[in-house]
């Protein structure tokens, strides 16, 4: 059921940062940074026991802090041209 309109509680400010969401972050980072050691090493044994697991871990956790950014001129379309490379077989050159 939809709140009535003028109920200022069922929706929040156009713009406005969540105040959980801000605090989770900000827990989160200082989570980071009291660990920095301790998953550097689980890092470490990781890509001893299996190199290929620590570079699909590596991509998954750089994907959350890269921004993925979209190229609004193109309508999501692929920018990058399809190349084809072809042997030049003929010698006589």
């Amino acid at each position: 059921m939809a709140a009535p309109k003028g109920n200022t509680y069922a929706k929040s400010r156009k713009g406005k940062p969540n105040k959980v969401t801000s605090e989770m972050k900000e827990w989160y980072v200082a989570f980071l940074n009291d660990n920095k050691e301790k998953m550097q090493k689980a890092a470490d044994l990781l890509y001893n026991k299996d190199p290929y697991q620590y570079l699909i871990v590596m991509d998954k956790m750089s994907q959350k802090v890269i921004a993925n950014k979209r190229d609004i001129t193109s309508d999501d379309k692929s920018i990058i041209p399809n190349v084809t490379i072809v042997e030049n077989r003929d010698q006589s050159k």
